[in-house]
């Protein structure tokens, strides 16, 4: 019969393998859907793998590609097999996509508990900044939608907007482009006649959001308390400070 300690070795083992895994298939694929408890565990190891490959590729980058490949320390976090395929993408791509960043490289969506006994919270674990990105999409569907509807952009939709663009390479571009992808594709919007293939989504589209947010009362409230009354900071008063008698 196995000691404890040796099952916690087992353990910490079988872990430490599960982090490296997700964290190449994850690379590799850019968003994989995992529980929640992996997600939040492997987003740390993943950052800080990512943190220190972009770093380190950027001291070698007077070197060729192989010297790279085979002197980045990072990359022996990551399983033999995985070596040269993760690390050829991190260098190629990543190097390029992230360039201004040395943290934030991963997001967690939340979804719905699987379907099964264990009904276990699941999530996506996702990069930013890549073709692929859900939340991108997703703020692009809203943004899409508000446009069909002749409706302002609210106050937290341009928030989103500003943190999904300011460090992606042609922020604002692809976002764009993503607008107008998501009316011909979710919406069945025809440019060219101002028409809608779809008559149930042309009817769906009549539901309006609360106005309020919009262009009511609420508008340039995001950052201000629902509970509890606020006031603006107060400016600050430039304050003379008299010299000291004991400095002559």
């Amino acid at each position: 019969m196995p000691s404890l300690q040796k099952f916690h070795a087992n353990v910490a083992r079988h872990i430490k393998l599960m982090d490296k895994n997700l964290c190449a298939n994850l690379i590799r694929h850019e968003n994989i859907i995992t529980t929640r408890a992996k997600a939040k565990r492997a987003q740390s190891k993943i950052e800080k793998f990512l943190a220190d490959a972009i770093r380190n590729n950027k001291e070698l980058a007077d070197k060729d590609f192989e010297y790279r490949l085979e002197n980045n320390d990072a990359l022996n976090f990551l399983q033999p097999p995985d070596r040269k395929e993760v690390g050829s993408k991190i260098i190629n791509e990543l190097a390029q996509r992230y360039p201004g960043r040395s943290s934030g490289f991963t997001r967690i969506i939340k979804l719905e508990p699987r379907l099964g006994e264990d009904k276990a919270p699941m999530s996506v674990l996702e990069l930013v900044d890549s073709d692929y990105e859900i939340k991108f999409w997703y703020t692009a569907k809203i943004v899409a939608r508000l446009e069909l509807q002749n409706i302002p952009v609210d106050d937290l939709t341009k928030h989103n907007v500003h943190k999904l663009t300011k460090l992606r390479n042609d922020g604002e571009e692809s976002f764009r482009n993503a607008v107008e992808t998501a009316k011909l594709e979710f919406f069945k919007f025809n440019p060219e006649t101002g028409s809608f293939n779809d008559p149930e989504i042309e009817k769906n589209l009549q539901n309006k959001p609360n106005m309020a947010y919009h262009e009511g009362p609420l508008v340039g409230t995001l950052l201000k308390s629902k509970k509890f009354g606020t006031t603006p900071r107060p400016t600050r008063e430039t304050v003379e400070i008299p010299k000291s008698p004991f400095l002559s």
